[in-house]
């Protein structure tokens, strides 16, 4: 009697070993299967970067024909502008005009004949936008020869020259504000509609190339250390594999 409880014990305990066994070897499988499709992931997002970003070149190959780059010993650094432009900028009435540094960060500068301002308005029929206010500095806010000259850039700047190109065959109003107080305002011609566009286009083509760059970088990374751990939980499965044997 006490031999066949034993001999039923030890079977019990074979039985839940290999019951413990074979569980351990299927949360092994799932998990591979979880990395491979988690490869499968990375690798297509990365390919998917990459084209985006040839289309991107291609836009950028065609339109950098487009523009001029200007450098005067009088500027603290070089830009470029729109073909057409690099001889009627300074400007020289009232209007706005848009730029790319030499770092491609995008330049609105906005002149004011006969005031003062110290950010701009744009109207479309349905939308506006607005730029950031710049304190009159004697900088990137200064006033010569009857004119105020005022230069904007940042997230607003962006976005006042992204409401432009949306809107470049419509009617543009710009509204010239100083202290919240309208201070002047401008239609907005084509030339200087298609000016903007453009070099927003450029701009845009850039920054967005930039930020693909780096996800696809950091993609690589991930997919990098996924294979290292692939690698591991095969080398890992094998000598369990080897144990169990």
């Amino acid at each position: 009697m006490k031999k066949s409880v034993i001999m039923a014990l030890a079977l019990i305990m074979l039985a839940g070993c290999a019951k413990k066994n074979e569980s351990g070897k299927e949360m092994q499988k799932s998990y591979q299967v979880a990395l491979d499709d988690s490869i499968k992931n990375v690798t297509f997002k990365i390919d998917s970067c990459n084209d985006v970003a040839k289309s991107l070149q291609d836009k950028i190959a065609n339109l950098l024909p487009e523009f001029r780059a200007v450098s005067k010993a009088r500027e603290v650094e070089g830009y470029m502008i729109f073909q057409g432009w690099e001889n009627r900028y300074p400007l020289q009435n009232t209007s706005i005009v848009a730029r790319l540094s030499e770092s491609r960060q995008l330049e609105l500068i906005g002149v004011l004949k006969g005031g003062e301002f110290d950010r701009i308005r744009v109207s479309v029929p349905s939308q506006t936008a607005e730029t950031a206010a710049v304190p009159f500095d004697q900088a990137l806010n200064y006033r010569q020869g009857g004119l105020n000259t005022v230069l904007f850039t940042g997230p607003e700047a962006d976005s006042v020259a992204q409401l432009i190109a949306d809107n470049e065959l419509n009617p543009i109003t710009v509204t010239f504000l100083n202290g919240g107080r309208t201070t002047g305002t401008w239609k907005m011609d084509h030339d200087n509609a298609k000016m903007i566009t453009m070099t927003y286009l450029l701009y845009s083509a850039n920054k967005d190339h930039k930020r693909l760059e780096q996800e696809s970088l950091k993609l690589g990374e991930k997919l990098k250390l996924l294979r290292q751990h692939q690698v591991s939980e095969k080398d890992k499965a094998h000598e369990a594999e080897k144990e169990r044997k």
